[in-house]
């Protein structure tokens, strides 16, 4: 089993922390980015739709979220996030002992059925 302390396991736990952080901090980014585009084409929205700046932000955020989740289900159906994790195995291969925690697994449920 791997150690809970040393030089690695500290870098792997803020590693993992880290991407976790960069996750949650992308999400609000995207919402400036959204902001800044809208008064970027603040004009052009104005001029052809007769949205305001505060319209085109509280249509946009919704529709944004909206899209995300779309692509997301539809990643979900399609299976490709899926294949991309199993494909992790390749550089990250499985330790021994989960190995035989699996083949242990797989013996118990055999048996039962």
């Amino acid at each position: 089993m791997t150690e809970h302390k040393g030089l690695l396991y500290s870098f792997a736990l803020f590693k993992q922390r880290y991407t976790r952080g960069t996750s949650w901090t992308q999400i609000l980014l995207n919402f400036g980015i959204i902001t800044a585009n809208a008064k970027l084409f603040e004009d052009f929205f104005y001029i052809h739709f007769g949205l305001t700046l505060p319209m085109v932000i509280a249509l946009a955020v919704p529709c944004y979220i909206l899209v995300c989740y779309i692509i997301g289900h539809y990643d979900e159906k399609i299976g490709f996030w899926q294949i991309e994790n199993n494909m992790s195995y390749r550089y990250t291969p499985y330790s021994e002992e989960m190995l035989n925690s699996i083949r242990e697994i797989k013996k118990k449920l055999d048996k039962e059925s």
